[in-house]
């Protein structure tokens, strides 16, 4: 099942346009570098050195201060080489501790690296897991502490790609966090469906499949990618039915995630009254407020880039279209503006 049907569509609603807005921190002399997103990736194997590029660049182009990758030391080199915008951080040893004869030091390396991830999560607002991470035992290892930090910090955690096959064989590593948000598409929706023993393909339930598989989980927010993608803490269900473009290329998944993660760290500083603004968003909704508006983004920004190149288009393609696109949808709005006229302008 990758979408609403008809009838479970008209069960749904959507947030305003001015609710998400209310979420962007104002471009304010008032403000410092930081407070408009600090994000922390954990992935890029040697193997995907692209998808935590992509991630980190949407989530920076979108408007996200700072972005920290945290990978595997073979992928470091790659990653920094595609942007300096990015700050890698080559935490994660795998060819070191797979071929070293001493466990003992072995042990001492993997102290490190999750010692060192535990003080970068000290510094930012989100986690991304799972662009470029692979299934490597050590990979997902990492990516399991890294959780389990960001859970003690309480900060919102994104689950993507093999972040979401972690998930799927440890259900209990998010269950109950109402923080995460897991984003998968037809295949990882049916497998994580699987794990909590829900029938992805009911179309005889009156609640979408998307509201009882984030129920299962304790109102863990699920982004049911497909043709409408459908979001749900389990209590409210939003469907994202804007159009995107037509061509699906690598990377496009990852430029979501990245959206997610700036749209989540916005979602922090909101909280916290970072500016100053009049909560038009309730705190138990801010989640999926945060989460519809960068699903709108990513099909906008998709629709744009298939627009001018057609089955040519790249995921570079899409991250050409944030910026144009935002200063529209932000900048030259109305604030009481309905989502039809914010993104068609």
């Amino acid at each position: 099942m990758t979408s609403l049907s008809e009838e479970q569509q008209r069960a749904v609603g959507t947030p305003t346009y001015k609710q998400y807005r209310s979420l962007i921190p104002p471009l304010a002399a008032s403000l410092h570098k930081g407070q408009g997103g600090r994000i922390a990736i954990i992935g890029g194997s040697s193997d995907y050195t692209g998808a935590p590029y992509f991630s980190g660049m949407s989530a920076l182009r979108l408007g996200a201060d700072l972005c920290h990758i945290m990978c595997d030391e073979d992928a470091a080199t790659a990653i920094k080489s595609y942007s300096p915008d990015l700050i890698v951080h080559p935490y994660i040893k795998i060819r070191a501790t797979t071929s070293e004869d001493n466990k003992k030091k072995s042990d001492q390396i993997w102290a490190q690296t999750f010692d060192d991830i535990g003080t970068l999560l000290k510094r930012v607002h989100v986690l991304v897991v799972g662009p470029g991470l692979s299934r490597d035992e050590g990979m997902l290892n990492s990516a399991k502490r890294a959780i389990e930090k960001a859970k003690e910090l309480e900060m919102p955690i994104v689950i993507d790609a093999d972040g979401l096959f972690l998930v799927q064989n440890n259900p209990e590593l998010v269950q109950g966090y109402k923080n995460a948000v897991l984003t998968p598409n037809l295949v990882e929706f049916e497998r994580l469906c699987k794990s909590k023993d829900i029938d992805a393909n009911n179309k005889e339930s009156k609640e979408p499949v998307v509201q009882q598989l984030s129920k299962a989980l304790g109102g863990v927010v699920i982004i049911q990618k497909g043709s409408a993608d459908a979001i749900s803490n389990g209590k409210i269900v939003y469907a994202v039915t804007n159009e995107g473009g037509l061509k699906r290329s690598g990377g496009q998944g990852d430029i979501l995630t990245g959206f997610l993660a700036a749209s989540m760290a916005w979602g922090v500083a909101y909280e916290k009254d970072v500016w100053e603004h009049s909560h038009p968003v309730p705190k138990e909704e801010v989640a999926l407020v945060a989460c519809f508006g960068a699903c709108v983004i990513n099909r906008e920004c998709s629709r744009l880039a298939y627009e001018k190149h057609k089955r040519a288009m790249q995921a570079s393609d899409v991250l050409a279209q944030v910026g144009p696109f935002f200063e529209d949808f932000y900048d030259k709005t109305d604030p009481a503006a309905s989502w039809a006229d914010a993104i068609h302008g």
